[in-house]
């Protein structure tokens, strides 16, 4: 059977990696490919006269499984197979099932192989599916012994994530200058001098210790009228902030906003030091725009100035993500300038009502606290306050959580609908009361509370007394490990209903005339986070953010290799191609977080699938491993 040429080169324009070709090799393909209509009937008559082949789903609806009946795959319009046995030589074993009668258009094997040799995009997509795989071999649900496969990965490492933003090691301008911890003052103003640089890193048999600037000589040595031959381990800051040499610049920049610092260690793996990095070097960076943004919000006087300020922050966000496109870092900043608008808005109502009366910490919940915001995101936050507090004191940070929301509100970030916010009196409590809602939480589990309460395990330190937050957050990491409460997490996350139906086709989850989009932050990303937080909590992490709890659970043994890149990939892509849509969308009526699939490209709508299936097994996984459930 011969294909319409016309039709097929339209087809091939849409179906990766046929559309990475050239013209001409496009129309010498579709010359070369046949068709196959099947059914039910001559299903097995596909594998018997075109074996070994690339095959592609042209209409209808195949189960591709394993020899011993087990589901690989759902394969629809689209959708490749058969490239495995082609990349290494190997019979094909598989088995196809029909679920609905269609046509299968058919690469010979020769032909295959002389696209390979002519297009490096065409070879390098079928390494990449066979070798890597995009969310692949996802072993969630315990009780499938044969892992399904996504090849698109291989289009997602391409396609999806452009070039990476420099790193921190990369930017160092030199070597560190270090000097040990018994020099004195005199030699590290000596050493400045003659190094013409504003910072010593101090070291210790190898390992960084602390790090000496010129802010420290006037401050702490001149201002103070000490002698110049003292040890620098005496006016040194101890135990400095450090960035690792392959961190990102966001990171880093996140990192000296919130310790608000201008000289950050950059060190190897191994904790030595390779050089220090400053704010010069970081305004130095193409994509570093956002120190001048956060120098801004930080060099404000007042709150009219502050809204003011952070009014530019829509278009300026907008800019940085088009021009980073990484949702990780674009969150990472987001979240960094909510935590600098909070910081300032709390030393303006100490400057009008004096200095807090007691030890508290202001806490940032869900996605300021996983620093993975967008600029839909609303507010989450509360205040960890110190035992045993008079009236006087509670109206004191009544007063603050009231200014500092307030305050957030006008500079941009909605007040939070479930009110989760410390403008609230329940969101404002002592750490003993803190600690009683959350053991009423992991006691009591009913479903609304199961709902509510899990915001408040992804939490961080913005302002206040780190002991108080870091015992506080011990605490709860041990509450949060009880069997009981993680099998209830477990059956609430597996009956959210993931948007595939029939034939593996999306099914829309929203209503009115958008009935037919999809929200991928609800029954995606929100899904993800779920998961990855109830593997945490087993584990009593006290890590907020979803990547680094998923670098942190690489020894867990609920959770192997596989199946944390599979997460982390699929959290990666979805969070990319929300930033993608909010961005093309800014400025409508259309929703933030849903999508229309059709609208999407073929690739695009691939991986999606296979993000949402990891979703599905994921379910499964920790139904089984926690809730019982199978």
């Amino acid at each position: 059977m011969q294909p319409d040429f016309a039709e097929l080169n339209r087809f091939l324009l849409d179906c990766p990696p046929f559309d990475q070709l050239s013209a001409d090799q496009r129309q010498w393909i579709a010359g070369q490919i046949k068709a196959a209509y099947v059914n039910e009937h001559n299903v097995d008559e596909l594998f018997a006269n075109y074996s070994p082949a690339l095959y592609i789903v042209r209409s209808g609806g195949f189960d591709l499984l394993a020899p011993d009946g087990q589901l690989i795959e759902r394969l629809e319009s689209h959708d490749l197979f058969g490239y495995p046995s082609l990349l290494t030589g190997r019979a094909i074993v598989n088995q196809l099932e029909v679920v609905e009668d269609g046509i299968i258009y058919i690469v010979a094997a020769a032909d295959f192989d002389h696209l390979r040799q002519t297009s490096r995009a065409f070879e390098h997509y079928f390494i990449r599916a066979h070798e890597q795989r995009f969310l692949t071999e996802s072993s969630f649900s315990q009780h499938q012994p044969h892992p399904k496969t996504y090849p698109e990965r291989a289009a997602l490492s391409s396609a999806s994530y452009p070039q990476r933003a420099a790193l921190a090691g990369e930017v160092v301008q030199r070597a560190a200058v270090c000097l040990c911890s018994t020099a004195t003052i005199q030699e590290a103003a000596q050493a400045m001098r003659a190094e013409k640089v504003s910072s010593i890193m101090v070291v210790d048999d190898g390992r960084l210790v602390g790090i000496l600037t010129d802010r420290d000589l006037r401050n702490r040595v001149v201002a103070q009228g000490l002698n110049y031959d003292i040890h620098i381990n005496a006016v040194m800051t101890q135990a400095p902030a450090t960035i690792g040499a392959k961190q990102s610049l966001v990171d880093a920049l996140a990192l000296m906003t919130q310790e608000n610092i201008h000289h950050l260690p950059v060190v190897e793996e191994d904790g030595k030091p390779i050089g220090m990095l400053t704010n010069t070097d970081m305004m130095r960076e193409q994509k570093s725009e956002p120190v001048m943004l956060i120098s801004a919000l930080n060099k404000v006087g007042d709150r009219a100035a502050l809204v003011a300020e952070a009014a530019h922050i829509p278009e300026y966000m907008h800019s940085f993500a088009a021009r980073v496109n990484d949702a990780a870092a674009v969150g990472r900043l987001l979240a960094s300038l909510t935590d600098t608008m909070t910081r300032k808005l709390i030393d303006f109502y100490e400057q009008e009502h004096g200095v807090a009366p007691a030890s508290y910490v202001w806490l940032a919940f869900g996605s300021q606290g996983r620093e993975d915001q967008t600029l839909s995101s609303d507010q989450d936050n509360g205040l960890l306050l110190a035992n045993d507090l008079n009236q006087a004191q509670l109206d004191w940070f009544a007063g603050l959580g009231e200014f500092v929301c307030e305050g957030l509100a006008d500079c941009g970030v909605p007040k939070c609908p479930g009110n989760i916010m410390a403008s609230n009196p329940e969101c404002r409590r002592t750490r003993a009361g803190w600690l009683e809602r959350f053991q009423s939480w992991t006691e009591s589990p009913t479903p609304k509370a199961l709902m509510y309460c899990q915001i408040f395990f992804d939490s961080r330190n913005v302002r206040g007394n780190k002991r108080l937050y870091q015992a506080y957050r011990e605490d709860v990491a041990k509450l949060g490990r009880s069997d009981f409460f993680l099998g209830n997490l477990a059956r609430l996350q597996s009956n959210v209903q993931v948007p595939l139906g029939l034939f593996n086709r999306f099914r829309g989850t929203e209503s009115g005339k958008d009935s037919d989009w999809v929200d991928i932050k609800r029954y995606g990303i929100a899904l993800i986070n779920d998961i990855v937080r109830l593997y945490s909590l087993h584990e009593g992490l006290t890590e907020p953010r979803t990547l680094t709890r998923l670098q942190l659970l690489e020894s867990c043994k609920l959770l192997n290799r596989k199946d944390n890149q599979a997460l982390a990939e699929a959290w990666q892509f979805l969070t990319q191609l929300r930033l993608q849509h909010q961005l093309a969308v800014w400025g409508t009526a259309a929703p933030k977080n849903a999508l229309d699939p059709d609208e999407l490209s073929t690739l695009k709508r691939r991986q999606l699938k296979s993000a949402f299936r990891i979703v599905k097994d994921c379910q499964q996984g920790v139904g089984l491993k926690f809730g019982r459930i199978g």
